[in-house]
């Protein structure tokens, strides 16, 4: 499937949305009773199912090729949720927001490192921007700075989640995007599984079941079935940095959803580190040098 890099990246900021409507949805399940390794199983769950429906014929033709390449994406990016969920216990919101945006950061000097992609003066200039715009969002800056176990899980999270989209932007091209998006699927049922079973022990009794059900059916469907495959999909055909920039957006959308429900109060800190933010990406997109000829046959 050919796809130029504008619409891979709108399919990435559409991504961006549906993660950022999950904020809120998460919030839901989680005063509902239902445990993050719960969460994390039973979206994971509806995404194998979801996946199987619409790709059966392409996922039975997976070949060993395949199955290395979406294990190695599922373990990583299954290894950014289950630190930043454990990170989240031990620090603040804040702290956990800014340092798992860290990844931004990340992305393009492992992908410089592992592939040897060279980055551009404006996608530092792009980054920098960006993280500015996390600064004055989460207000990190106003609190006493610390460091605990939360954090250090925190940026062991960034590093897994720089890790899983580099290797999406240039580890899948030559792979079926439905195969990779199913062991991601699979991946993360199993690890939620796993995490729900001996570290949380499988408790099940106090779950709001009539409050939880649509908030899962929704981060199964929505946020976990279209936003990864959309994600996998696009980032085929763009870059590493850009993918990483476009999906920082996750936040923004996460703060939008967040007012809009009535979670948290609208404040000067989200307008202006959003527009920040918003900025950085833009910055990061537009090609100067065609602006600067069209320019000048203007003139």
């Amino acid at each position: 499937m050919k796809m130029s890099k504008s619409m891979a990246n709108i399919l990435l900021l559409i991504t961006s949305v549906f993660w950022g409507s999950g904020f809120v949805v998460t919030k839901i399940a989680l005063d509902a009773n239902v445990s993050a390794g719960l969460i994390n199983f039973v979206r994971g769950l509806l995404f194998v199912v979801c996946i199987l429906l619409f790709f059966y014929k392409k996922i039975v033709k997976m070949t060993f090729k395949d199955f290395k390449v979406g294990l190695i994406a599922g373990l990583l990016n299954f290894g950014g949720f289950i630190t930043q969920t454990i990170g989240v216990i031990y620090t603040t919101p804040s702290n956990n927001a800014f340092i798992s945006a860290a990844y931004v950061v990340i992305v393009p000097f492992l992908a410089w490192t592992i592939y040897g992609k060279k980055f551009q003066v404006k996608s530092l200039v792009s980054i920098i921007a960006c993280l500015i715009g996390m600064v004055i969002m989460t207000g990190i800056m106003s609190e006493e700075i610390t460091v605990n176990i939360g954090d250090v899980y925190t940026l062991i999270c960034a590093f897994f989640y720089a890790g899983s989209i580099v290797y999406l932007g240039y580890s899948t091209s030559t792979t079926e995007f439905s195969v990779v998006a199913f062991m991601l699927a699979a991946v993360q049922t199993m690890g939620g599984f796993l995490f729900y079973l001996f570290v949380e022990h499988g408790h099940l009794s106090d779950i709001n079941w009539s409050v939880a059900i649509v908030p899962l059916l929704y981060m199964g469907i929505i946020c976990s079935f279209m936003g990864q495959t959309l994600q996998v999909l696009a980032q085929k055909h763009t870059s590493a940095t850009s993918a990483g920039l476009i999906m920082m957006l996750e936040s923004v959308f996460g703060s939008i959803f967040s007012i809009a429900f009535g979670f948290e109060p609208i404040t000067l800190k989200l307008i202006v580190g959003g527009m920040i933010i918003m900025l950085s990406i833009i910055l990061m997109e537009v090609e100067f040098k065609q602006v600067i000829v069209k320019n000048k046959e203007i003139i």
